[in-house]
């Protein structure tokens, strides 16, 4: 299969979208996958970190021998141990390139909506911790929106 962007390179990268409920899938060869942003989606964890940082995430290893700085600099886990040695880290890349922490896998014949409580009450989970982290911050107006939000999910999964 050719890149469905530029049309001269096989594709190596298969990308699928949902945007308003509508699912667009499309292959990118590796040039467009990197201009498009869809290259190593972990490498941008390693910007911006000090070397002595990295030096000592780099020391913790997974029980398969997969190290932060190695999950960083390939985008991929070791194992599924991996999840739960570097879950702090992990939780924010992945819920911000899948837009949850919970995998949904694949629906036949598409893609049917799945249960809502198991996405509302990781939902809630990170509304939790950024209402604790606005309250730390003294940022009051923000940790009001966050009560707010918060109230309106509890409302919802008792209806």
């Amino acid at each position: 299969m050719m890149c469905q962007a530029c049309g001269k390179h096989p594709a190596v990268t298969h990308v699928k979208t949902i945007t308003n409920g509508e699912l667009s899938e499309f292959s990118l060869c590796a040039e467009c996958a990197r201009r498009l942003g869809y290259g190593n989606l972990f490498a941008e964890l390693g910007r911006g970190l000090g070397i002595l940082e990295l030096e000592t995430e780099a020391q913790e290893r997974c029980r398969c021998g997969a190290t932060w700085k190695e999950i960083v600099r390939t985008g991929r886990v070791g194992c599924p141990e991996c999840y739960h040695t570097f879950y702090d880290r992990l939780v924010p890349v992945v819920q911000r390139i899948h837009g949850s922490v919970r995998h949904r896998g694949k629906v036949p014949g598409g893609n049917l909506p799945s249960p809502a409580a198991p996405a509302e009450k990781g939902l809630l989970l990170v509304k939790r911790r950024q209402l604790k982290e606005a309250i730390d911050a003294e940022k009051f107006e923000d940790a009001a929106v966050l009560r707010d939000e918060i109230r309106a999910l509890e409302g919802s999964k008792d209806d």
